[in-house]
Order: structure tokens, then sequence, then C-alpha cells
């Protein structure tokens, strides 16, 4: 057991905590164990960065879907590196299953929505770094100038489209064991980059292919990070997909925990 594992059964187990508090300390682990996992942010930070250069300079200078080509790229490669951050959390819940550490919070006071509930922030805040690093390289690298009430449209809308992706990556973690979560995950978000719309417009796809695109979640996160560079917003079709895909998930999530922690 690590010694974050070790911390958190001596909090868990501790007749001192009260529900709220032990909540509170567990959420804090997790956070902390979130962001000491470097080889995490290859996947989340370097890949993104990397296809962002390549793509925004070999895309040429035309507008992309009325948005300059840097920012486009920049806002499209942010969310790719964040739907990879927030899902992250799947692996440690995968590896977490494997060990029997799960098991071992039933024994302890910690409720099974304060797990899932620190499970799902710390995977949310597990994506912020991605989208400010890339909103960094943006500005310093490719000199994207927005007004300031841009920037936090593109941010706030993206977090918003991240929804779905925070009870998908927890299901993922309760369905895939932890040899197999890389590979399968990776080849996941890789097929929901391409047909959302991530890595190239939607808008040059063949037709059934952009109606199927439209359907998908990486598709309305992708959308609610871009439209602000527009001034515009996904609408209300937007939220009601996002929402659609996130109590989709979420149930899913629910269930599959709900199996994994029945006792035998």
């Amino acid at each position: 057991m690590s010694a974050t594992h070790k911390d958190a059964a001596r909090a868990a187990g501790s007749p001192r905590i009260g529900g709220s508090a032990l909540s509170l300390t567990y959420l804090r682990l997790e956070v902390l164990r979130a962001f000491r996992v470097p080889r995490q942010y290859i996947f989340t930070i370097a890949m993104p960065l990397v296809l962002y250069l390549l793509l925004s300079s070999a895309y040429g200078t035309d507008p992309v879907e009325g948005a300059p080509v840097a920012a486009w790229f920049m806002v499209s490669m942010a969310v790719f590196g964040a739907m990879g951050g927030a899902t992250t959390v799947g692996g440690r819940i995968a590896i977490e299953r494997e060990i029997g550490w799960t098991r071992q919070l039933r024994l302890t006071p910690l409720s099974g929505a304060s797990y899932l509930g620190g499970k799902a922030a710390t995977a949310f805040l597990a994506s912020i770094p991605s989208l400010l690093l890339l909103y960094l390289a943006g500005r310093v690298v490719k000199h994207v100038d927005l007004p300031l009430s841009t920037w936090a449209g593109v941010f706030g809308w993206t977090l918003l489209g991240l929804l779905p992706f925070v009870p998908l990556g927890i299901l993922i973690g309760h369905l895939v064991k932890a040899e197999t979560l890389g590979p399968l995950s990776g080849a996941l978000f890789t097929v929901l980059a391409l047909l959302g719309g991530i890595w190239f417009p939607v808008s040059q796809m063949p037709h059934a292919m952009a109606s199927i695109a439209k359907a998908l979640p990486s598709y309305w996160l992708a959308e609610a990070g871009r439209e602000p560079l527009a001034g515009h917003t996904v609408g209300t079709h937007g939220l009601l997909m996002i929402a659609l895909w996130t109590a989709i998930f979420s149930a899913a999530a629910i269930r599959r925990f709900s199996r994994d922690t029945r006792p035998a």
C-alpha cells in the first residue's frame, strides 16, 4: 500500500473525523495523488501541445469556422488534453480495485457518495492543467490575442463541456482492468477526437460522418470551447446534449460502482 493510501486509511479509520471532514480529507488526498503521477502529463499535456504546434503550422492561414487558425487549434488541442485529464481517474480506480483498496474503504465511515464525489472532483481538477498550459502556449508561441471575456468564455464553456467525461472516466475504471485500461482508453479517446471533430473541422467530413460527430460528447466538448471564439455559445441544443451524455455516463458509473461494492 502506498504512503498516500496509508494516510487515507488512517484518516478514514479515525473515530475523531466526522463525515464531512472525512470527505474533505479524502478529496485532498485524491487530488494530491492525481498530481503526483508525472507520466499522465505525457498524454494530457505533451501530446496535445505537440499536435497543436504541428497542426496549427500545417493548416495554413485561412480562418477555421470563423476563428484564427492558431486560436481554433489551441482550443481544440486544449479540450483534447483536458478530455484525457478528466478520465485519468479511471486508471486509479482500476488499480485500486485490483489491490483491494476499494474494499478497504468500505470498512471505513466514508460513504459511497463521498467516494464518487471525491473521484469526480479530482477528475475535474485534473483536466485544468491541460487547458491552462495549452492556452499559455497559444498566447506565447502562436501569439493568440483574445479579449479577456473571450478567454473566460473559452475556459468556462470548456469546463461545462467536460462534464460527461468525468463520469465516463469513473465508469471505465470500474469496467476495465488496469493492465488493459491504457491501450483501450487511448484508442477510445483517439476515436472520439477524430469522429468528434476535435482534430479537424466537422464541415470537412462527409455528411454521414458529420451526423455521427454531432451526436458525440466529444463534438459538444469541442464546440463548447470553440464557439466563444466567434462570440457564440453552443445554445440550448448543445446544453441538452451535454446534459444527456452526463446523465447517461453518471447512471452507468453509479450502477457499476454499486455492483462492485455489493456484498458478496
